[in-house]
C-alpha cells in the first residue's frame, strides 16, 4: 500500500479519533507545538471525560483544560514538566502537577520498579505534511516525540500546514500513526517576549562581558532565559563558533545565518547547529530544510556523558538567584514552580567537564524594578536549587564576572557581592562576615 493510499485509510474526523481513547488513559503531547484541532475535540467530550492525565512539556499555546482548570478536576489533570506563561496560573493555584525529571533520563523510567512514564496509553502530536516519501516532521520540536510514537499504545498524527521540516533525526513515516487527522485549528508561533527598555541596558553589559569569555572556534550552548537568550547579539564578532545545544535561540540562529557560527571545530557533526528545538520567533524560514540545522532526541542532545566531551564548551544559562555560598535557583519561587530545571544542571555540569570548557550563568543583579537582590544571602525557604554550588564556574552580572571555581566560602561571597547591586552590598557583606568570618570574642572582667 503507498503512502498515500494509508493516508486515506485511516483518514478521520478528530471526533472520531478522540472517541478512541479511554478514559483513565496517560496522553502525552509534545514539547512545544499543540495539536490543537484534537485536543479541542478532547475537550468537548466534556463531563463524560474521567481521569485522564495529560503530560506535556513547555509551551506557549492554550490549552482548553488550563483556561477553566476548576472545571476540569477528576476528569483531566494537567501534567507539565517545564512551566510556561499560560501554565504558571494553573500551577500556582495547585489545579496542575509538576514531573519532576531530568530530560536526558526520561526514559530510564521505564526499567525495574519505576512510574513507567515512557509507554503512555496515548500520544497526540501536530506533525507537518508529508513530504514525497510520505515522511513528516515534528516542526519545530523533536524532543522525546519519536520515542513517544514507538512506545505509545494509540498514535494519532494532525497534520497542519506551515509546520517546519528540519534535518537531523526529525521525520517519521506518517503510516507509523494509528489515525490521521487534518487540522481544523492552527495558531501560528507565538512571537518571545518583548524586553523593557532597562532590561535592554542590563543585558547589554552583560553581553559585553560574556563576549570576553568566548573565544573564536568555541562551541555555544546558549540557554532560553529572556538575558540569555540574546547572548548570541554579543557573539557576531567571533568566528568559526559552532552551536550544539538543547534548545536553538534566535539569536543562535542568526549567528548560524552571518555565518559566525560555522561549526568548522564542533566534536559532534561538524558544520552543522545541534538541538531538540527551535524557539519560536527564531527565522523558520531559514530553518526549514536547511542542512546546516538539525534536531535530535533530547536524551542524545542532553547526554552528560556526550557533552562532557565537546571541546571548548561554553554553556551559557540564565539563573533567578544565587545566594553567597553559589548555589543557583532557576526554576522555583519558594517552593512555587516557576519555570523549570530544563537542562541547565547537565549543561552547567558537562561544561566544566569539556576539554577547554566554561559555564557562565548570567542574571541581572536585581529583581522587581531593582527593589530586591538576586544575589542573595541564602535562598529563601523553599527554593529549589538548580545547580549546585560545586558546579558553578562563572557568574555574570551588569557589574561583573565572578569565577567561584577553586575559592573557599570567604572567597566566593566576596566575588558575588562585587558584581551585586551597589544598594545592597552592605547588607551582603554584614551577613557573609557573621557567616564566614569568626565571630569577635568578648571578654569579661
Amino acid at each position: 500500500m503507498s503512502w498515500q493510499d494509508c493516508y486515506r485509510h485511516k483518514l478521520c474526523t478528530p471526533e472520531e479519533a478522540v472517541s478512541s481513547i479511554p478514559n483513565y488513559a496517560s496522553v502525552r503531547i509534545p514539547m512545544g507545538q499543540v495539536p490543537l484541532t484534537l485536543v479541542r475535540a478532547l475537550a468537548r467530550r466534556g463531563d463524560r471525560l474521567q481521569g485522564i492525565r495529560l503530560y506535556q512539556g513547555s509551551s506557549r499555546q492554550p490549552l482548553p483544560f488550563l483556561e477553566e482548570p476548576q472545571r476540569w478536576q477528576g476528569k483531566v489533570e494537567a501534567i507539565t514538566d517545564f512551566v510556561s506563561v499560560i501554565l504558571r496560573p494553573a500551577i500556582e493555584q495547585r489545579w496542575a502537577d509538576f514531573l519532576v525529571t531530568d530530560y536526558s533520563i526520561g526514559s530510564r523510567t521505564q526499567y525495574f520498579d519505576r512510574n513507567d512514564i515512557w509507554h503512555p496509553d496515548v500520544f497526540l502530536a501536530a506533525v507537518s505534511e508529508p513530504d514525497s516519501q510520505g515522511l513528516v516532521s515534528f516542526g519545530y520540536t523533536l524532543w522525546h516525540s519519536r520515542q513517544f510514537l514507538q512506545n505509545a499504545r494509540l498514535r494519532i498524527a494532525e497534520v497542519a500546514p506551515d509546520v517546519l521540516h528540519t534535518f537531523g533525526d526529525n521525520a517519521v513515516p506518517l503510516d507509523a500513526f494509528d489515525w490521521i487527522v487534518e487540522a481544523r485549528e492552527h495558531l501560528p508561533p507565538p512571537p518571545p517576549p518583548e524586553l523593557s527598555a532597562e532590561r535592554i541596558e542590563v543585558t547589554e553589559v552583560i553581553g559585553a562581558y560574556v563576549s570576553t569569555l568566548v573565544r573564536d572556534g568555541d562551541t555555544v550552548q546558549i540557554g532560553t532565559g529572556t538575558v540569555s537568550s540574546c547572548m548570541g547579539f554579543y557573539l557576531t564578532g567571533k568566528n568559526d563558533l559552532g552551536i550544539d545545544a538543547e534548545i536553538l535561540v534566535a539569536t543562535a540562529v542568526d549567528l548560524v545565518k552571518l555565518g559566525v557560527a560555522t561549526g568548522k571545530y564542533k566534536t559532534f557533526h561538524p558544520g552543522v547547529a545541534t538541538a531538540s528545538f527551535i524557539v519560536p520567533g527564531s527565522d523558520f524560514a531559514f530553518c526549514h530544510r536547511n542542512p546546516r540545522i538539525a534536531l535530535y532526541d533530547i536524551e542524545w542532545c542532553n547526554s552528560l556523558p556526550r557533552i562532557a566531551q565537546i571541546e571548548n564548551l561554553v554553556a551559557i544559562n540564565q539563573a533567578s538567584m544565587i545566594d553567597l555560598t553559589g548555589q543557583v535557583a532557576s526554576e522555583s519561587i519558594g517552593p512555587v514552580m516557576y519555570t523549570g530545571p530544563g537542562g541547565q544542571l547537565v549543561w552547567s555540569m558537562g561544561a566544566l567537564y569539556s576539554p577547554g570548557g566554561r559555564s557562565v550563568l548570567v542574571l541581572p543583579s536585581t529583581a522587581q524594578r531593582g527593589t530586591v537582590s538576586r544575589i542573595v544571602a541564602t535562598l529563601p525557604r523553599g527554593t529549589l536549587v538548580t545547580v549546585p554550588r560545586t558546579f558553578v564556574d562563572y557568574v555574570v552580572t551588569e557589574y561583573g564576572i565572578a569565577n567561584l571555581q577553586g575559592r573557599t566560602q570567604r572567597q566566593r561571597a566576596q566575588a558575588l557581592i562585587e558584581i551585586a547591586h551597589p544598594r545592597f552590598r552592605d547588607a551582603l557583606t554584614e551577613y557573609a562576615r557573621r557567616a564566614f568570618w569568626p565571630h569577635r570574642r568578648v571578654f569579661g572582667p
